[in-house]
């Protein structure tokens, strides 16, 4: 079980691309940027035990670094054993955009 909705990419322009993802309106996201790999967190609110099955978008601009985009999303994982969403998180999906390959 994910967190992430759907995701799709748009180009920009040479250098930029529009990331814009879907997510449950009772998580919360967080983006960082460290030499054009962006990675995005996704996590249920403090409280929530299920994901909503009301998903809201967000957009971020992703710019090249040395030819490439590579983007990350890491989710809290659901801990099928306990039967809950645990501390645990996932490194799913990964997608790498060659810019001028």
């Amino acid at each position: 079980m994910e967190l992430l909705g759907t995701y799709s990419t748009e180009r920009i322009d040479t250098d930029n691309y529009k990331l814009t993802y879907f997510y449950p309106d009772n998580c919360t996201t967080g983006v960082t940027e460290k030499d054009g790999v962006y990675s995005i967190t996704i996590d249920l609110q403090n409280g929530q035990t299920q994901p909503s099955a009301k998903f809201i978008s967000a957009e971020i601009n992703c710019k090249q670094y040395n030819s490439e985009i590579e983007i990350i999303f890491i989710q809290q994982s659901y801990n099928s054993i306990e039967n809950n969403w645990g501390a645990g998180t996932a490194s799913k999906p990964k997608v790498k955009i060659f810019v001028n390959g």
